[in-house]
């Protein structure tokens, strides 16, 4: 069973499974050219369902493409992802990127990781540090958080204030969009 749920990005739903898709990692996909041979991604860019799959632990975040509606599409979707994830799915391993050596890079990947992740993922996204220097921490913002209209607030009023909180050699923190 596929449990669908609403992210507060409008554009994207969170696709919920009772198994997990990905032993380690994550992985967002922005196009057919990304899909690396994970045939329901395949199957969902050629059919012009979706512009970015995020897939994360136990859920899939699709953000629709524009001239969609959810209405219109979910059931689709739905068919492709049970077409493709059964019950002997054999779990993604993606490859995890984050190693820094600096204490302070380390610090905020533990603030990330304990206090900021879980509650970004009940909402279908990710948050990576991409890098810090001179008290500034770069993020990118994935999933359901790339490109939703609350991910600005959410960034300076949660985001930021956490780990200056927890980092105080942190004065910033903005998002970057890299990949």
């Amino acid at each position: 069973m596929i449990n669908v749920t609403d992210t507060p990005n409008p554009e994207s739903k969170k696709f919920v499974f009772e198994f997990d898709l990905a032993s380690s990692g994550s992985k967002e996909i922005k196009s057919l050219d990304e899909c690396s041979g994970i045939k329901f991604a395949e199957k969902l860019f050629s059919a012009n369902l979706s512009e970015l799959i995020y897939i994360d632990t136990n859920f899939i975040t699709i953000k629709k493409s524009q001239n969609k509606n959810w209405n219109e599409i979910k059931e689709d979707i739905l068919s492709i992802l049970g077409e493709e994830i059964g019950t002997n799915f054999k779990p993604f391993s993606f490859e995890k990127t984050t190693n820094f050596k600096d204490d302070i890079s380390r610090k905020i990947e533990e603030v990330l990781n304990e206090k900021i992740r879980p509650a970004v993922a009940r909402d279908g996204g990710d948050i990576q540090l991409k890098s810090y220097k001179n008290g500034v921490a770069e993020v990118m913002l994935k999933g359901s958080c790339a490109g939703c209209p609350s991910s600005v607030v959410t960034l300076k009023q949660g985001v930021e204030r956490m780990i200056k909180h927890y980092v105080p050699e942190v004065h910033s923190v903005t998002a970057v969009n890299l990949e």
